[in-house]
This record gives structure tokens, C-alpha cells and sequence, in this order.
């Protein structure tokens, strides 16, 4: 009876914990890289953003709590800071779905109704060192334009795993506490 009694309040505690945390924006790790000729891009770092579905169109507001990516081209680092709906208009419809552990993006866009999410650095112009992921002209594209230069590919394929999650050490801990508990361990000092 103790063991179950202890059960249902570590059951009751993670819960509650698990609500919470997902309250708040999750860190997702990107790691993309891709390859044009003889030209190379590769895109790491966080991104936070809220669980749950987001439908952008028309430039409506971004769901990216905090954007710290770096943009390598040939060689030369740029550091974005910032997310942009700026080219998703029209018709054209961005989609970001942030679950507790992947971060998923798909773009539905056309020549007259695109669907471009865009991370610069905010240095103007905005055109210069950004990644663009998304669906336009080119349909299911990732480029990076850089003044060291611009990277392409079309071999994105929509919905694309953006990021992982990375767990919230808090949640580890609760998970070793847990079965702590229930093997019937104690907690020494």
C-alpha cells in the first residue's frame, strides 16, 4: 500500500511538473548542413519556442522565444539573433510544430503566395547573412546568402525535423528521483 501510495504521488508530482514546464518556450538544438558545388553551409546552435502548432501566414508574429544560431559559409561564422515572417505572404503558409522533443517545419508556398522563414543577424540589409527555409518559387529549398557568399539546395524534404529538444535538467533529475522512490531507496545527506 506505501509503495503505491508513493507511486501516485511521484505520479501527481511529474505530472504537475510536466504542465508547467511545457508552459514555458523548449531549447531545440539545430545541426543542418548542406553543399552547393563547391560551396558549404552549415547552421547550429538553439532555438526556443513553445509547445504547440503554429500556422504563419501573411507575416504574422514568429513563435521563437530566442533565436541563437550560427550561419558557417565557407569557412566565414555569422551569428542570427533574429526570426522573420517578413516573406511568408499571401496564400503561402509556414507551419512550426514544437513538441517536447522535435522541433518540425513544413512551408506550403508558391511564385505569388511564399512561404520563407528567414533567421538574420539584424544588421541591414536584411538580405545579407540569413538562412532561409522554405517554399516559393523553389519549392522545399534551405539557402544561406552570406558576404561570403550563397549556399542553396532544393533537397529539403517537407515536413523537416528543424531541431531536437534538449532536456531540462530538472526533468532528468525527477525521472532518477522517481525511481528512486519507488525501488525504495532513500536520499542520504
Amino acid at each position: 500500500m506505501r509503495l503505491l501510495t508513493r507511486g501516485l504521488l511521484i505520479f501527481t508530482f511529474i505530472a504537475a511538473s510536466i504542465v508547467a514546464s511545457s508552459l514555458k518556450a523548449v531549447t531545440y538544438e539545430v545541426d543542418r548542413s548542406f553543399t552547393e558545388g563547391f560551396s558549404t553551409a552549415t547552421l547550429t546552435g538553439t532555438v526556443d519556442v513553445p509547445i504547440g502548432n503554429y500556422v504563419i501566414q501573411n507575416g504574422s508574429p514568429n513563435p521563437f522565444t530566442d533565436v541563437n544560431l550560427t550561419l558557417t559559409v565557407n569557412g566565414t561564422p555569422y551569428n542570427l539573433s533574429v526570426a522573420s515572417t517578413d516573406l511568408i505572404s499571401g496564400s503561402g503558409q509556414f507551419t512550426i510544430d514544437a513538441t517536447p522533443s522535435i522541433l518540425t517545419f513544413n512551408a506550403a508556398g508558391d511564385i505569388d503566395n511564399p512561404a520563407d522563414l528567414v533567421f538574420h543577424d539584424n544588421i541591414p540589409p536584411i538580405i545579407n547573412n540569413q538562412y532561409v527555409i522554405g517554399s516559393n518559387g523553389f519549392p522545399a529549398f534551405e539557402v544561406a546568402n552570406t558576404d561570403a557568399g550563397t549556399v542553396g539546395t532544393r533537397g529539403v524534404s517537407f515536413p523537416a525535423v528543424f531541431g531536437l529538444a534538449i532536456p531540462e535538467p530538472s526533468s532528468l533529475l525527477l525521472i532518477v528521483a522517481a525511481g528512486m522512490i519507488l525501488s525504495g531507496r532513500r536520499f542520504r545527506r
